[in-house]
């Protein structure tokens, strides 16, 4: 899978398993997953970190030991992590 199609695949499932009323256009890879009070980002809460993480999981049969901290930064950090595990578990 190309790394731009993964990039709108992880937008996809975003919104999807957090029911955002967005489009994939919407988002951008810039855009934070945890806000601030000026900026808001699209996570609400941690637990949105679970529900967002086994999604991906088991879309692209990833370990989830492969996100980290900087994983969960903006939405390019997480497709960037997916894409990393993908391209790794294919070279096995």
């Amino acid at each position: 899978m190309k790394k731009q199609e993964l990039n709108v695949k992880v937008k996809e499932i975003i919104i999807e398993t957090l029911n955002l009323n967005m489009e994939v256009k919407d988002i951008l890879d810039e855009t934070p997953l945890f806000g601030t009070s000026y900026k808001p980002g699209l996570f609400d809460n941690s637990l949105c970190v679970l529900e967002v993480t086994s999604a991906l999981v088991g879309e692209f049969d990833i370990e989830p030991s492969c996100f980290d901290n900087k994983s969960f930064e903006t939405v390019g950090s997480l497709a960037d992590s997916v894409y990393n595990a993908v391209e790794n578990k294919d070279k096995e």
